[in-house]
Order: structure tokens, then C-alpha cells, then sequence
């Protein structure tokens, strides 16, 4: 019996240490395990770690750049405000030559050749008179145009940025008539003048020989016979005697202003407003018969009878 007992007492000691020795394998197999996952955890941690690093680092090179966008959006902000100021400002005044300052001899060089100007003048002429007889039209007559103020002429009414240079000391002589020939709304910036300008040098160098001499000085040049330009259609009496109505011209514009701008801009097309009632009619006219090549404005004429060419005649006349 006790040698049983002792047998079983040493079979229990023996599994003991048995299941002690596996428990201590397991136990070191599963911190072999842990250790492995926190090396693959502290892995991924040091790699987050740095890609956070890199996203600091772009991070700053952006904000860097957007500083200097920002720099540079303020410059450039400055530079056109200072351009619109420059743009808004007013010409300096340009001082009234005295007479015996101007260029006596009209065949000199700085004025070109006056018998080609004369040419070049036909251009002008559906709107400006020049020489014995000249009146305003469309545009005021210009005799005496050299030495005269911007915006002056009496009798004529100008646009309100011809009077405003005017104003401040705009004169018409050599340099500031070849800056208005060359881009009239780059000097005026509104004017009413619906002219693309003369781009060839030579060109303006002769029309203004030929403007000069219808200048009251030099007192050497005798004043030229009548250049006025005369009329596409001859009319009768009885059709340019007709009084339109203000009203029933008002009523047929609404067509006409489709393309026509009523405060008297252009975007390309004419302004035909405060055209003298007699232009007018004769300009309609001139359509009608297909004189005038447009074919718009001759669809459009060929519709209007006499009356109704002067109601329009009156109606835009009297606009402001």
C-alpha cells in the first residue's frame, strides 16, 4: 500500500514537472509572439512617424509658396492701381502756342505734302467741312482748327470728355492733332467722333499740311476756295422741307436702336444721335437708293417713306 501510494505520488510529481516544462514553452512561444507584433507595431508607428514628417516638411514648402503668391498677388494688385489712377488722371494742360510759333511754311517736312492731304481729307469729309463757307455738321467745320482750344468752338455742342480736355488746357496743334488723327479715343477717350484713326504716319503728316492752311496764321496763305463735300443724293425742296415728328420718330427708332446705342456710344456702329436733320435725311436716302453700300441700312431705308425718314431725322437729332 504505501509502495502505491509513492508510485502514485511520483507518476503526479512527474506529470507536474511534464506540464510545468510544456507551460513554460508555451508561455515563451506566445512573448516570442507579442514581441514580434510590437516590433511590426513600432515598424509601422516609426514609418506613420515619418511620412508625417514629409507631410510637415511639404506642409511648410506650401505655405512658403503661398506667401510668395500672396507677395506677388499684392504686387501685381498695386501695379494696376496704380495704372488706373495713372489711366484716370487727366492730361497735363497743354499750353496755347503762341502764333509765331507755329511752323509758317505749310510744304515743310514736319507737315508733309498739303496737295495729298487734301486726298486724305475726303475721308473727313461726310462730317467735316473745311474753307470758304464751311459749317457745322456732324462734326464742327475746322478752320482756324490750329491753335484752337479742345471743346471750344462755339455753336457746336461736344461730347463731355472733348469739353472736359478742353477744360484742362487741350489745344489743338502739330503733336496733339497727330495723336487725335492717329487713335481719336485714345487722347479723348469718349468722344463722339466714330473714327478708327489714320495709322500711316505720312497720311497724317499730309492732312495736316492741308488742315494748316485754313489756320489764320501764317498770314501768307490765302484762303482756299470752298471744299465742302456735296451731297450723295440731291433731294427736293419739298422732302427736305419736311418737319418730322418727334414722337412717331421716337416710335420707328425702336428698330434702329437695336443696334444703334442711344446715349451715343459706339461699339463699333456709328452714333447717330444729334446728327443734323438735314445729314440725316440725306444719309437715308443715299440708302434707299442703294447709294450707300450697306445692305442692312438698304433693307432698312427701303421700308421708311419720306415722312417717316424724317420723324427718325427729328427724333435723334434732339436726343442727349
Amino acid at each position: 500500500m504505501a509502495n502505491t501510494a509513492g508510485i502514485f505520488v511520483s507518476v503526479l510529481g512527474g506529470a507536474a514537472l511534464v506540464l510545468g516544462a510544456a507551460y513554460g514553452w508555451t508561455a515563451r512561444d506566445y512573448r516570442s509572439q507579442e514581441l514580434a507584433a510590437l516590433t511590426d507595431r513600432l515598424s509601422q508607428l516609426e514609418s506613420s512617424n515619418a511620412a508625417l514628417v514629409d507631410q510637415i516638411a511639404q506642409g511648410a514648402e506650401l505655405k512658403e509658396k503661398i506667401s510668395e503668391l500672396e507677395a506677388s498677388l499684392a504686387t501685381a494688385l498695386e501695379a494696376v492701381e496704380a495704372a488706373k489712377t495713372a489711366a484716370a488722371a487727366p492730361e497735363p494742360p497743354v499750353a496755347a502756342p503762341e502764333p509765331d510759333t507755329i511752323v509758317a511754311d505749310a510744304t515743310g517736312l514736319e507737315f508733309g505734302d498739303p496737295s495729298r492731304g487734301e486726298e486724305v481729307f475726303a475721308q473727313c469729309r461726310s462730317c467735316h467741312q473745311i474753307g470758304q463757307g464751311a459749317t457745322d455738321r456732324i462734326g464742327p467745320h475746322l478752320n482756324g482748327i490750329f491753335g484752337r482750344r479742345a471743346g471750344a468752338h462755339d455753336g457746336f455742342r461736344y461730347s463731355d470728355d472733348m469739353a472736359m480736355m478742353g477744360s484742362d488746357g487741350l489745344t489743338w496743334e502739330l503733336e496733339t492733332l497727330n495723336a487725335y488723327l492717329e487713335n481719336p479715343k485714345a487722347l479723348v477717350s469718349r468722344t463722339r467722333m466714330n473714327f478708327a484713326g489714320l495709322k500711316d504716319p505720312q497720311d497724317r503728316s499730309d492732312i495736316l499740311a492741308y488742315l494748316r492752311q485754313f489756320s489764320a496764321s501764317p498770314q501768307n496763305i490765302p484762303e482756299a476756295a470752298p471744299t465742302a463735300q456735296a451731297r450723295e443724293v440731291e433731294l427736293s425742296p419739298e422732302v427736305l422741307a419736311i418737319v418730322g415728328d418727334t414722337d412717331y420718330g421716337e416710335y420707328l427708332a425702336s428698330e434702329c436702336k437695336t443696334c444703334h446705342q442711344q446715349d451715343g456710344s459706339d461699339q463699333g456702329i456709328p452714333s447717330i444721335i444729334q446728327w443734323p436733320t438735314e445729314d440725316f435725311v440725306v444719309a437715308m436716302h443715299a440708302y434707299k437708293r442703294q447709294i450707300r453700300p450697306h445692305p442692312v441700312m438698304q433693307m432698312m431705308a427701303s421700308r421708311l417713306s419720306d415722312e417717316e425718314i424724317a420723324a427718325l431725322a427729328a427724333y435723334f437729332a434732339q436726343l442727349e
